[in-house]
Order: structure tokens, then sequence, then C-alpha cells
């Protein structure tokens, strides 16, 4: 599907026609045949056909949940470095302004970025998707935002958190995205607004880069829904089984990097912190001589700020566009940090010994692979969480609760239910 094809909205009474090609795991792909004929044409001036036999297989993508640690924890030694984490910070509250859209977007191939948070963009999307890769790139590349907790006056939360409800008489129920993220699963909204809420086409990964130490840590569950019908795909095995859920609590710490499958559900859930924390996190000293720009640059580096990129292969999803041209030079230009790269001589064992993993057996009772557990630690109880603004359901998760409270800034938690141990219900009726 072409880009015109693509972001051409049907005026109101028109059929909304979509060529998708989607793989065995509803993921969107390309046709290899295709894809390397158009590469020969480089090389022969009238190929007959590609010959696939004789290519070499292409290089896989990393779907696991898993995080490192980028260059960006080194901003916060000297004071050029704190400057230039300022300026990201910047940065990210005007990306994040409820008079822009939601997201940006930024081609993967032979695109120049032309600020300092399109750079990142794509060195995320260049960091996931090896070289070799083959995938479609006229239709692939990074969709791109910030989340900030609590939300500035200006901030999109702020102004939009009535209007983006779908639900008419909100009331406040979700009180956790004031703090926290909702559990949503990342996809093309407007194209699942345009079919009746039926069509989930998911982002073949998403991240989270973390820009801050503080607030609610992300949680991924391994839950998914059928791309064409929205319904929820089964943990029945085809051998009639339940399937294991697989799970990742990951906490705030200035520079790491979560990725994981775009099919799963997730959230940043704030009761998941120490009851008071987040609030004593936020919390502001003001010295007596400081200006109103010195309270500034306080104020955002006691937000959790985090820069979220979705990585879209062989599709765009519908109305999502570049910054603005006209305001992108309010942005830090490329080189704000020199030749640093995000990425460069980072591997995962920089994390450090934070991760644990925890199986949840029921009847509250929980086994951990890598440590003994306090049983100060070892309760669990049922969290009952709202699904967010885009339906009417409720997750209930059992959750060795004390025991993630119990972890520090950085630390992972691989979590393993029985399938049966989560559940949606529908609260409409």
């Amino acid at each position: 599907m072409s880009d015109k094809e693509q972001e051409a909205a049907p005026e109101e009474g028109e059929t909304l026609e979509l060529n998708l090609r989607l793989d065995g795991d509803g993921r969107t792909t390309y046709d290899p045949a295709v894809m390397m004929l158009s590469e020969s044409k480089d090389r022969e001036s009238k190929p007959k056909k590609a010959k696939l036999d004789t290519i070499s297989p292409p290089p896989s993508l990393d779907y696991s949940s898993k995080t490192i640690m980028t260059n960006l924890d080194k901003l916060s030694g000297d004071a050029t470095t704190k400057t230039q984490l300022d300026e990201i910070l910047f940065d990210c509250e005007i990306t994040d302004s409820g008079l822009l859209p939601r997201t940006f977007w930024v081609y993967a191939a032979d695109t120049q970025p032309r600020c300092y948070l399109e750079k990142m963009a794509l060195e995320v999307f260049h960091h996931h998707v090896p070289s070799g890769f083959y995938y479609d790139k006229e239709t692939s590349g990074a969709e791109w935002w910030v989340q900030i907790r609590p939300s500035p006056p200006a901030g999109r939360y702020s102004m939009h958190a009535f209007a983006d409800t779908d639900n008419d008489t909100y009331d406040g129920e979700d009180d956790m995205a004031k703090a926290g993220i909702s559990f949503h699963w990342d996809k093309d909204e407007d194209l699942r607004l345009l079919t009746g809420g039926s069509v989930y086409i998911h982002p073949h990964l998403s991240t989270v880069t973390y820009l801050t130490d503080l607030g609610a840590p992300t949680m991924v569950l391994s839950k998914r829904v059928d791309a064409m019908t929205g319904a929820r795909v089964s943990d029945i095995d085809d051998d009639g089984n339940l399937c294991n859920v697989n799970g990742l609590v990951s906490f705030p710490i200035q520079g790491k990097h979560l990725s994981f499958d775009g099919r799963y559900l997730h959230a940043a859930p704030s009761d998941l912190l120490t009851d008071g924390l987040f609030e004593e996190q936020c919390k502001v000293d003001k010295p007596d001589d400081m200006d109103k720009k010195g309270m500034k640059l306080l104020e955002r580096r006691h937000r959790r700020v985090t820069f979220l990129v979705n990585i879209w292969l062989n599709y765009k999803p519908f109305n999502v566009n570049p910054f603005p041209e006209t305001m992108i030079s309010n942005l830090s230009k490329v080189d704000l940090l020199g030749g640093i790269s995000l990425f460069d001589k980072c591997d995962e064992a920089k994390k450090g010994d934070g991760t644990i993993t925890v199986k949840l057996e029921g009847e509250g009772k929980i086994q951990c692979e890598d440590e003994i557990i306090d049983d100060a630690y070892a309760n669990v109880v049922t969290k009952k969480w709202p699904m967010g603004s885009c339906s009417n359901e409720c997750i209930h998760v059992q959750m060795p609760i004390d025991l993630i409270k119990s972890r520090n800034a950085g630390d992972d938690i691989q979590l393993i239910w029985r399938g049966e141990d989560i559940e949606l219900t529908d609260t409409s009726a």
C-alpha cells in the first residue's frame, strides 16, 4: 500500500479499502519476491524473476521483553551533561504540548533527522532492525512521542484527559493515568476507529526509554488481540492446554531502554509504587535564590519522562506525520550530544543484577527462580485495573505486590502466570 493510499481517509459515506499483508502472527509483512525483484533491477536491466533459493536467510527481529542501558545514563555528571539532559527534557515538554498531534513519524530509510529527538527515534529503529533485514522502505519507520507525569499544564494529558476518553460517563475512575499510563495495546488508532474498533494493526516493536529515575514501572503482559477482529487471543494452545502468560515489570532509571513485542498489552500502573513515593519524588525544594528558569529546570527533572518509539515495518499508520516543520527550530539540534550514540558500547549486562524471575502458582503462592524470597515479600493480591479509554473492560491480575514495591530504581521483575490467573471483565453491563 502506498503512502497516498494509506493517508487518504475516506469521506463520509465512502468505503475504506485496505490492502494489508499480515503474516501468521498478525504482523505486517511484505512479499519477498516483489522486494527482491525490485532490488534485482539495480543489477539487471530486465530480470524475469527473483531467485529466492539463492538468497541467504535474512536476520530476524528480537521480540522478547528486555532492557538495556543507553548512554543517556551518563547525562547526570558535570554541568555540561546536566545541561544536555535539561535540553532533552525541555524538548519533551514542547513535543508533549496538547496543541500538537499525539505522535510523530520519521521514515527509517534515507532520512536525515532534523532534531535530536528524531535522531533518537532513528537510532532506536536501527538498533532493533538489523542490517540486512528485509522491509519496505517506503512504508517503514519510527512513530515517536513522549509521556510526562505529572503532566505539565500545557501537556497533552492535562489538556485532553477527558476529551480522549470514549466513555461519556467518565468520572475519573482511571485515576492511575494521572501518575501512570493505563493498560492498552499499541496500534494504528485511527484505523481502529475507522473500522469500528475491530482492526488492531500493531507495530512490530514497542520501546520505552526512561529519561528520569522516578515514577511508575512499565508492566508488559503477553496478552494479545486478533489483528482483524479485535477479539482476545486465547491462552489455550492447539492441544487444549492452558498457556502461561509472561510479563515484565521494569522500574525507571535514567537511560534505561525497554523493548517488547508490539502486540503485547502494557501499562505503567502507579499503584505498583509504595504509597506516597511518587508524590515525594516529584517534590521540588526551591532554593531562596533560585530564579524562575532554574525552578523550571528542577520541575522537569522531578517528573516521570519517557521517550516512546514504535517500530513499524511495511506499514505506516494513518495520520501520523513528521513533527511540524514550522516548530522544528524550537527543538535541540541533531548534534546535541556530539558524536555520542545511544547504544554505542552498551550491552544488557550493564543493567546490573536487579532482575529476578517470579512464577505465580495460584492460591497466593510464588516461586522465585533467582533468589530466596523473604516471607514478608511473599504476599500475592489480585489487582484490578481499568483498560483505558478505548475499552469498558477491567483486567484482574495476581501480583506479588510487596515484592514489587521492595525493588529499587532500574530493577526488572520477570513474571510468569498461569493463564487462568489473569482475567478481563466487562464493566459496562
